[in-house]
């Protein structure tokens, strides 16, 4: 399947066969591997196929679909069929397809993408705080003695110039 192909495909709302799961990615582990959790809080290690590789990104709290019976190693707890997207989710919860379990952990662990919103809606809270800090850059600070330091040179060009 071509590029253009699955990029349809994973825009498209999945259909859930039968023995594929929902589950929430916890985190990378390394060589296209993620750790997931499953709804009834079953951790395992899902494999992302060739196909979606370098096309989508997988992320710590993104929902992907399963199809456990596609592996057959003992470690690997199955293969990412479809990376489900916050559209894909209102469609699955709208459809009733959405385990209950991740509704009551969504307002514990928010997504990424959830978690912005609140922070956009909070205005009143909203200060410098909330902003990221470089600590590669160094931090250059205005102070009053410089700019005395600037005052006091430019009077003593002007003095010079009259002076002249």
């Amino acid at each position: 399947m071509g590029k253009k192909q699955t990029t349809r495909q994973a825009e498209s709302t999945p259909e859930l066969t039968s023995g594929q799961v929902i589950a929430r990615v916890v985190g990378p582990r390394g060589k296209n591997m993620h750790e997931v959790q499953y709804a009834d809080g079953q951790t395992t290690l899902a494999v992302l196929p060739p196909r979606f590789r370098n096309l989508i990104w997988v992320k710590r709290g993104h929902y992907v679909v399963l199809d456990p019976k596609a592996t057959s190693s003992d470690k690997m707890g199955g293969e990412i069929v479809h990376v489900l997207f916050p559209e894909h989710v209102k469609d699955l919860r709208a459809q009733g397809k959405w385990p209950e379990e991740f509704n009551a952990n969504a307002n514990a662990n928010p997504t990424p993408s959830s978690r912005s919103n609140d922070i956009n809606s909070d205005s009143e809270e909203n200060s410098d705080d909330d902003l990221f800090v470089n600590n590669n850059r160094p931090v250059m600070e205005e102070t009053d003695s410089d700019s005395d330091d600037d005052d006091s040179e430019e009077s003593d060009d002007n003095q010079k110039e009259t002076q002249a």
